[in-house]
């Protein structure tokens, strides 16, 4: 079995995103871990990430934007068996709302896949909550 190979930790402005749009500067930091004497290959080397903003109307009646979707691609494939976790933290790094996809099949290079931020919680998805996103990919158990 494979363990988690591949952390990235995006940076996201809260005001960029309250604003509507997104910073081009994104940074990515791809981490290999090994075992004993062993490194563990990671799957991909880098990844991008979007996101699907939607809007609900709050209590005093003005829209909330929140985050509804990741959107996660690669200029590598992705094999098939792979999960991957898309997790959404405030400015404490604590995860307040995450979703995750099990790939059942492989994901070609610069092929989109929709990772859905299971929380039926809205709150914590609106963006000037949200402080950082983690995405992990997991490889496929051997």
């Amino acid at each position: 079995m494979k363990p988690i190979i591949i952390l990235g930790i995006i940076a996201v402005a809260s005001i960029a995103l309250g604003a509507g749009s997104l910073t081009n500067v994104i940074n990515l930091t791809v981490q290999d871990f090994g075992v004993g004497e062993e490194t563990i290959e990671t799957p991909v080397n880098s990844a991008d990430v979007k996101f699907v903003i939607q809007a609900t109307i709050g209590n005093n009646g003005f829209f909330k934007n929140y985050i509804s979707d990741c959107k996660i691609s690669s200029p590598e494939q992705i094999d098939a068996g792979s999960r991957i976790f898309c997790k959404l933290t405030d400015a404490n790094s604590e995860v307040i709302a995450e979703g995750n996809k099990l790939l059942t099949t492989f994901l070609p290079p610069n092929v989109l896949t929709v990772i859905p931020i299971d929380d039926p919680n809205i709150i914590n998805t609106q963006v000037q909550n949200v402080h950082d996103v983690l995405v992990v990919i997991q490889g496929p158990k051997i």
